[in-house]
């Protein structure tokens, strides 16, 4: 990632996506960052069953992605980013923004467009986006008034102890630095939900395996406080599942962080368990991190 390349936030006029451009015109005040606002026209095909798309479509597309960019960038402007580049986007919206994620320090979209399916709580290019991403990927529920007055909220990052996980460490920590913010690094060891008897003393070794995973914990975060000696750590280690713990604490924090790939770090799974089931629960912003952002 480098500290030149643009903060890029997606927009489809929906209420998430207006979040989406106020988070990241926040953010990149904070960076000093630029701010690129992209619209995709989602390109339909010519002809769809027997009825032929007419040849005013794509104009009037690009009209409606006009008006949507000169809101967005009208936003950007109230949040201090008075100089926000704007584009419109020709071809399939969750091709388009995996391309533009290649040339971002950061891509930022609501977690719900204008799609009319309420139930799900991720939508379809959000989704499509978060499993090929190339940057750290920022998802944003709607904002709730007041949320810019308390920037000092808690950052939380989840540390699973893998190579794959330095990434998202390095950048909690950044979150945290130019926010003020306390930095919770959360390691949650167990993936399982243990029946209560496994979980009662029946002789079994949990204080050894508390201190091991404790070492994990404490070497993940070797060396960070010497870079960032201005951020406050808490450490929690808890034998829980990590999206449950994390989605507990997101309702008081101001960002949570996580890899987009968990301990196994298999090759064919571009986006972790962990990350995955974050994006339907965590009430936070979310932050994903691909490995050496």
């Amino acid at each position: 990632m480098s500290l030149t390349q643009p903060i890029i936030v997606g927009t489809d006029g929906s209420p998430a996506a207006e979040s989406a451009v106020r988070w990241a015109a926040r953010e990149a005040v904070l960076h000093d960052a630029p701010l690129r606002i992209v619209s995709a026209l989602d390109g339909p095909p010519q002809v769809w069953g027997d009825f032929a798309i007419p040849t005013t479509y794509l104009e009037e597309a690009r009209q409606f992605a006009a008006s949507r960019l000169k809101e967005s960038a009208r936003i950007a402007a109230e949040a201090g980013i008075e100089n926000a580049e704007t584009a419109v986007l020709s071809g399939f919206a969750h091709e388009d923004l995996i391309a533009e994620s290649r040339n971002a320090r950061m891509l930022v979209l609501g977690s719900r467009g204008l799609s009319p399916f309420k139930a799900s709580m991720v939508g379809s290019v959000t989704h499509a986006v978060a499993s090929h991403v190339t940057a750290p990927l920022v998802v944003i529920q709607e904002l709730q008034p007041g949320w810019d007055t308390a920037p000092s909220a808690p950052v939380v990052v989840g540390v699973d102890g893998s190579e794959h996980n330095l990434a998202a460490i390095d950048i909690a920590f950044a979150e945290a630095s130019v926010r003020g913010a306390q930095l919770i690094a959360v390691h949650a060891w167990s993936d399982v939900v243990l029946p209560k008897a496994l979980r009662s003393d029946q002789g079994l070794p949990w204080e050894n395996m508390v201190t091991a995973e404790e070492a994990r914990l404490a070497e993940s975060l070797a060396g960070w406080g010497e870079k960032y000696p201005e951020v406050e750590v808490r450490r929690v280690v808890i034998q829980d599942r990590p999206v449950r713990y994390l989605s507990e604490l997101s309702a008081a924090a101001s960002l949570v962080v996580v890899g987009n790939r968990g301990r196994g770090g298999f090759t064919g799974m571009l986006l972790g368990s962990t990350s995955r089931a974050l994006l339907h629960t965590c009430q936070s912003p979310l932050m994903t991190v691909p490995p050496q952002s």
